[in-house]
C-alpha cells in the first residue's frame, strides 16, 4: 500500500486525516494529552480529531481548541454514571458546551458525538469485571502497580431490559440526540443490544450513527451483523487501532472485517490518548502502514485513504 512511512505520513497529512475517536484528559485515568498540547500536534497536521472522555462532555474543549488554539476538534459526550447515563440532559449538556464564542448565540454548526454506555455499560462490567481498564493509564508498561480509579460504583447503565426492549430514558436519549442532530455511537453495548439499538435510532430520526470498535472484547459484533446494520442508511462502521495495541484483537480480523462490507462505510480510527500508545501522528501511520499491508490488493489505495479521511467527514456530516 505505501513505500515508506514517510509517504504514508504524507499522503494521510495530504488527504486530511479524520480521527473519529481519540482520548484526552483530564481524567479519572491518566492520559497524554490535554486539549493544548493535542492540538499542538493535530492543528500543524491539519487533522481532524473527535475528543473522547468517559466522565464529561468534551465539547467545551474541543470548542475552546477550535476558537484559541486553531484546531479543528469536534466534541461529545459519553453517557456513563458520569453524566447520569442516559438522559436528555446531559445531550443538553454537550450541545451547550459546544460554542467557541463562550458569547455566541447559538452552538456552533459543527458535529457532536453522543456514545452510548462505555465503562458502565452492562456488557462492559460483565466481560471485563470493572469500568476503568488499569492499562489504560500505562500501569503494565510504565511501572505502576494498578491502582482502583473509579470513583462511583460500577452500576451498569442500562439500555435495554431482560427481553431487549427498549427501556423509555434510551427513547428519551435518542430523541434528543435526533432533534440536535448529534451523530450516535454505540460504545460498549453488546452485540445484541447494538442490534436493536441501530434501527430503532434510525426510526426515531438520528441521521448518522457509528458503530463502534465492533471487535472489542465486549461487543463482538459479528461481520456479517456489520453488514446487516450498513444497509441503513447513514450507519458506519469503526476500526479501532486501539483494539489491536490494546486488547490484542489481530489485525487481519479488521481486514477481513473490510473484505466482507467493503470499505465505503468504514472508519479507521485510533482510540489512542493512552500514555503508552503512540503520539499523534504516529499512531495513525503506524495504524495505515500495518493494516495497509494486510488489505494490499483488496481495496485501492485511494479507498483506503478515504477510510482515514472523506469516509469520516461524510459519518459527521449529519447536522
Amino acid at each position: 500500500m505505501f513505500t515508506s512511512t514517510g509517504q504514508a505520513r504524507d499522503l494521510l497529512e495530504r488527504c486530511g486525516l479524520v480521527d473519529t475517536h481519540y482520548h484526552v484528559g483530564p481524567e479519572l485515568v491518566i492520559r497524554r494529552y490535554d486539549v493544548k498540547t493535542l492540538a499542538d500536534v493535530a492543528a500543524p497536521f491539519g487533522a481532524t480529531l473527535v475528543l473522547k472522555n468517559h466522565t464529561y462532555p468534551t465539547t467545551p474543549l474541543a470548542s475552546l481548541a477550535r476558537g484559541q488554539f486553531g484546531a479543528n476538534f469536534y466534541g461529545g459526550v459519553v453517557l456513563n454514571n458520569f453524566v447520569g447515563g442516559l438522559n436528555p440532559a446531559a445531550v443538553e449538556s454537550a450541545v451547550s458546551g459546544n460554542r467557541a464564542r463562550v458569547d455566541a448565540p447559538a452552538p456552533d454548526d459543527c458535529p457532536i458525538v453522543v456514545w452510548m454506555p462505555t465503562v458502565h455499560a452492562a456488557a462492559h462490567l460483565r466481560t471485563h469485571g470493572f469500568g476503568f481498564d488499569p492499562n489504560w493509564s500505562g500501569c503494565c508498561t510504565h511501572g505502576h502497580e494498578p491502582e482502583p480509579v473509579e470513583r462511583v460504583p460500577d452500576t451498569p447503565v442500562l439500555a435495554f431490559d431482560d427481553d431487549l426492549r427498549p427501556l423509555p430514558e434510551l427513547i428519551a436519549t435518542l430523541e434528543a440526540i435526533a432533534r440536535h442532530g448529534c451523530v450516535l455511537a454505540t460504545g460498549h453495548l453488546s452485540a445484541d443490544e447494538v442490534m436493536r439499538l441501530v434501527p430503532l435510532a434510525a426510526e426515531i430520526g438520528v441521521r448518522r450513527i457509528i458503530l463502534t470498535h465492533p471487535h472489542y472484547p465486549a461487543i463482538k459484533l459479528s461481520d456479517d451483523r456489520q453488514r446487516e446494520l450498513i444497509r441503513i442508511p447513514g450507519v458506519f462502521i469503526e476500526h479501532c487501532f486501539a483494539i489491536h495495541t490494546q486488547d490484542g484483537v489481530a489485525l487481519e480480523a479488521f481486514a477481513e472485517a473490510i473484505r466482507k462490507t467493503g470499505p465505503e462505510r468504514v472508519l479507521l480510527s485510533t482510540d489512542f490518548g493512552q500514555v503508552n500508545s503512540d503520539p499523534f501522528p504516529e499512531g495513525s501511520v503506524r495504524y495505515a502502514m500495518e493494516l495497509g499491508a494486510r488489505l494490499d490488493g483488496v481495496v485501492s489505495r485511494t479507498d483506503f485513504l478515504a477510510m482515514f479521511s472523506d469516509n469520516g467527514r461524510r459519518a459527521l456530516a449529519g447536522r
